[in-house]
């Protein structure tokens, strides 16, 4: 099983970064990947149009809105990797926060290239737009 984490530090409250992050129907809001999402299943299945055309449904397994912690499972789509499971935290730091993004995954046969780089990314891109859409809010 490979396992990759990305972390990116705010300056905002934590409880401020999962209003938007804790939104399980919210990432096309802020990650750039991501162009359209939809949510079925009482709001657990999410649909994830990416940008270049690509698709991932993703389930969500876990959300702590004490703890600020959400766990969610790849169920199909584009990505090259099975087996996917993703924990999004905020952890308060002071007056900021820390958000760490992480999952656990084993690549497909197929895959071929640096599927953890690719994650890594993937989640670092979107964690970088997040602190920038924080700013202008």
């Amino acid at each position: 099983m490979n396992r990759i984490q990305v972390t990116q530090h705010i300056g905002y409250p934590a409880e401020a970064v999962w209003a938007v992050v804790g939104d399980f129907g919210g990432l096309h809001r802020w990650h750039p990947r991501v162009r359209r999402l939809d949510l079925s299943w009482e709001g657990r299945i999410r649909t994830l149009h990416l940008a270049g055309g690509g698709r991932v449904v993703e389930r969500l397994e876990a959300r702590n809105d004490a703890a600020y912690r959400c766990v969610y499972v790849l169920v199909d789509g584009s990505l090259p990797l099975a087996d996917c499971r993703s924990i999004l935290a905020v952890h308060a730091d002071g007056p900021a926060c820390r958000v760490d993004w992480s999952c656990e995954f084993e690549p497909r046969r197929e895959a071929g290239a640096d599927v953890a780089g690719l994650m890594e990314a993937l989640y670092d891109e979107g964690l970088q737009a997040l602190a920038r859409a924080l700013a202008v809010r």
